[in-house]
């Protein structure tokens, strides 16, 4: 299958470009908090780090390193990029179900896996590549299961599977289930709204979907309570993070009132676009698939809204209407993002939602262009369509992976460099030990060894006054791409050399220093 082989493909250039050696904050933490459960083996372990949001991705990266006794750096590294690829199965399914067209299903997969932010995730190692699939898995047993209703036994079994795939995805990632649930009542509440007060005619299209939504929402709420409270105790932190994110949208709201007292500080989701790239033109070519998506998916629902709500035609289909139904509510959840972002709540909400809106973006897209018959110029112009698709598909591995050549945030690192960051944790104690301009080497030599012995702290961004400094071949590379010189006193002791990457350390200043 086409998608497969695409996302296999990317999955291979993410792995491959780097050796094996890559590494990013997120992957960094669920490498370190499976070391914990699996040291500890319990799902909540007494020492080490505990991921807050859910136990899934932990409990089968140890379960697959039990079974294989293959290390967490290999499996997190080489491993699961490569499984990104299982992920086509389910997003083939659901489009399949949702557009009753194979063309169509094939078509919004391979859009799907343009999306540099959809194609990211679920490359990295975290938990997105399990919970984006029981997202899949729910929405096809819930389309699948408004054709049932005649069926009572193969509809039970479907309501069922339904509730294990709400748990299975309530366990990966607690935030994101809680935006998928919210989503399900925004698709209901404005389901019945329209249905009730200002588009009738829907209501053959919808037969039964907003009762089933409605069962879904409720059953699914119940189970989050039951993790939360009971399954798994540290999701309570949601609550305060949710809390939190409550408080800074109201005092954003509020600090924007004409004579209003309260403080709102502000976050720019947006500053990382100038410093990341090479230049903004490039940055705008990479992520020219999301734009394109945007764009194209929103004249679609706009174009299908104008019919269905003025023109008063019925929808074609019960899962058409159940489409643009849940592109509303994903639609609603980004807005709500953009103004959570800008109050410094999370700082990444857009990011971190802009997947789930894709999924059904696609799909709205994927159903046009397999409708689409130009009058003129017909095959031209789906050859011309498909050489952009297989344009913005490359361009989409080099965002998803920080092509280094474009990119400015470099995820990669050398043997050498985790070589003599672990010479110098070892001979140190208690020392702060300055690396580079972010956090590149620092998850690199927590991929590879997990936290660093003897109370060192491996430090980055503030260099100027470490008195223990890594200067590696790629700093030098990356201080000429930034224009940053690198805070090397001149007079300073050079105590480790291994050809490829020094260690400093600076002279004491006075008898108490060492």
């Amino acid at each position: 299958m086409l998608p497969f082989g695409f996302v296999l493909f990317a999955g291979l250039y993410f792995t491959a470009r780097f050796g094996g050696r890559w590494a990013e904050t997120d992957s960094v933490t669920f490498a370190n908090a499976i070391r914990a459960m699996v040291a500890s083996g319990q799902l909540i372990p007494s020492d080490g780090i505990v991921y807050p949001n859910g136990y899934a991705f932990q409990a089968i990266s140890a379960y697959v390193l039990a079974l294989t006794g293959i290390s967490v750096a290999t499996l997190q590294q080489m491993i699961y990029p490569l499984m990104a690829a299982l992920v086509v199965l389910p997003a083939w399914a659901l489009y399949r179900e949702l557009s009753a067209s194979v063309r169509a299903a094939t078509l919004a997969t391979v859009l799907l896996f343009t999306q540099p932010e959809f194609l990211f995730v679920v490359l990295r190692s975290s938990h997105e590549k399990f919970t984006r699939t029981f997202m899949f898995v729910c929405l096809l047993l819930l389309v699948r299961s408004f054709k049932l209703r005649d069926r009572p036994w193969a509809f039970a079994a479907h309501v069922g599977l339904f509730y294990v795939a709400a748990s299975a995805l309530i366990a990966s990632n607690n935030l994101l289930a809680h935006s998928f649930i919210f989503a399900l009542t925004l698709a209901m509440a404005l389901g019945w709204l329209l249905e009730r007060f200002i588009a009738p005619h829907t209501r053959a299209a919808q037969g039964t979907a907003l009762q089933r939504l409605l069962l879904a929402t409720i059953t699914s709420l119940g189970l989050v309570y039951l993790f939360v409270f009971y399954f798994y105790t540290p999701a309570q932190h949601d609550l305060v993070v949710m809390h939190d994110s409550w408080e800074r949208v109201k005092a954003l709201i509020l600090a924007s009132q004409p004579g209003s007292d309260t403080e709102a500080s502000t976050f720019n989701a947006y500053a990382y676009v100038s410093f990341g790239w090479v230049s903004l033109p490039v940055y705008f070519l990479v992520s020219s698939a999301n734009w394109i998506i945007l764009l194209s998916s929103f004249a679609i629902w706009a174009r299908q809204g104008w019919q269905w709500l003025v023109r008063k035609q019925a929808p074609e289909t019960r899962a058409r209407w159940l489409l643009w139904l849940l592109y509303t509510a994903f639609a609603i959840q980004g807005a709500m993002a953009v103004l959570a972002d800008y109050s410094g709540a999370i700082g990444n909400l857009q990011v971190r939602l802009y997947p789930s809106f894709a999924v059904v973006a696609v799909a709205m897209v994927g159903n046009a262009l397999t409708r689409w018959q130009p009058r003129r110029f017909g095959t031209a112009l789906r050859l011309a369509a498909s050489a952009l698709i297989f344009c913005i598909a490359f361009l989409s591995i080099f965002k998803a992976s920080n092509e280094p050549l474009l990119s400015n945030k470099w995820t990669f690192y050398r043997a050498n460099e985790i070589t003599a960051l672990d010479w110098a944790v070892t001979h140190l104690d208690n020392a702060d030990i300055g690396t580079e301009y972010d956090e590149r080497l620092s998850v690199g030599y927590k991929m590879a060894f997990g936290l660093a012995p003897n109370n060192n702290n491996i430090r980055f961004f503030e260099l100027e006054n470490q008195r223990n400094l890594l200067i590696t071949a790629v700093s030098r590379l990356r201080s000429a791409r930034l224009g940053a010189p690198l805070p090397t006193p001149p007079d300073a002791l050079q105590v480790y050399d291994n050809g490829e990457a020094q260690f400093y350390h600076v002279r004491p200043q006075t008898p108490y220093q060492k």
